[in-house]
């Protein structure tokens, strides 16, 4: 008896060729996809940028209710002063943060030994939690730096920030600024006066721009931009230091167009010379730490992001908007002043 033969099929798959196919396929379609993704991505982290920075001029507003007159960029015309930042605090919900600075905020005594009472340096334990606080509302998600800064130390830690407010188009005082030309140069809402509250009851009191001296329109006047932070956690220089009146800190200037290529010029070393390899923006130190003195003539910092091609900004009413990096200089610097005069806004 004969027995069946058992008929086998060949074993189904992939040959080498159809695998190669398949994978350059999957290639292709990521490499499509990916750009796509990472731009929505970008949408959002944008988005949330925009939404930090309308807290900050609607607490501005808050405070210009409550004071009738909108926070201070500085409130010593002195290096390493109280800013902006400290002052929103009660708007932004922060009032247990603004509490551990209320004490030294407050202070009207000028201290010129180091650390004192006009900034929010020192080894105390309130100052220290204040300045350790992190706020997401203070930092931009497309940030790549680094927010902790000497938070090993017990005098000088803090976190960064990514917004500023704009003093006008030249230095604070609305001089010439550094290696600039130019013979024009309006000042802005966070604009400082010259030796401001330098002793108690000075002649100069410290500046806060109030709604009738914003001449040219709130809906023509910046408020607030972005700057970038350092890559290092040791001590970057000012640049970032939002907690501080300095420029390139909390403060900034429309001198240059958004992202320029021409340097910030700071009081303060640039993060190149602290060691950092990775903070790219051109800068350049036109004079060193100078506590107690008032250290500002002639320095700018531009607005500066990593959101591609341009910056988020707020207006003085409270509106927000993206800036291209391509804006027209004289349209620029125009909308950094607050009383200029000039007749152009933001497209």
């Amino acid at each position: 008896m004969r027995r069946a033969r058992l008929r086998t099929s060949p074993i189904g798959g992939f040959t080498l060729v159809e695998l190669l196919v398949v994978i350059a396929i999957i290639g292709v379609l990521v490499a499509l996809l990916l750009p796509a993704v990472q731009s929505a991505r970008e949408a959002s982290r944008r988005s949330t940028c925009i939404n930090n920075l309308k807290q900050q001029t609607l607490a501005c507003h808050n405070h210009e209710d409550v004071y009738k007159a909108f926070p201070f960029g500085r409130k010593y015309d002195i290096w390493d002063t109280y800013t902006w930042s400290q002052k929103i605090l009660p708007f932004i919900e922060q009032q247990n943060v603004f509490d551990n600075y209320w004490t030294f905020v407050q202070n009207t005594t000028l201290v010129t030994s180091y650390p004192g009472n006009n900034g929010p340096i020192g080894n105390d334990t309130r100052l220290r939690a204040a300045r350790h606080t992190k706020l997401p509302c203070w930092r931009c998600p497309s940030e790549r730096g680094v927010f902790d800064n000497e938070t090993n130390t017990n005098e000088y830690g803090f976190v960064r920030g990514n917004y500023r407010g704009c003093t006008g188009t030249g230095d604070i005082y609305g001089d010439a600024p550094n290696s600039v030309t130019g013979t024009y140069w309006p000042k802005g809402i966070f604009s400082v006066n010259k030796t401001q509250s330098i002793a108690p009851g000075a002649a100069v009191p410290t500046f806060q721009c109030r709604v009738s001296e914003v001449s040219d329109g709130l809906s023509n006047t910046l408020m607030f931009s972005e700057g970038l932070v350092p890559s290092v956690p040791a001590w970057g220089g000012p640049l970032g230091s939002h907690l501080y009146g300095n420029m390139g800190g909390a403060i900034f200037t429309a001198t240059l167009t958004p992202n320029s290529t021409a340097a910030d010029r700071i009081v303060g070393p640039c993060p190149a010379t602290q060691g950092d390899r990775k903070y790219a923006p051109p800068c350049v130190s036109i004079t060193g730490n100078a506590w107690w003195t008032p250290s500002a003539a002639g320095a700018h910092a531009a607005a500066r992001s990593f959101h591609p091609s341009g910056v988020n900004v707020s207006l003085a009413d409270g509106a927000t908007m993206f800036v291209s990096n391509n804006i027209d200089l004289a349209v620029w610097r125009a909308m950094g002043s607050r009383d200029g005069g000039e007749t152009t806004s933001l497209p």
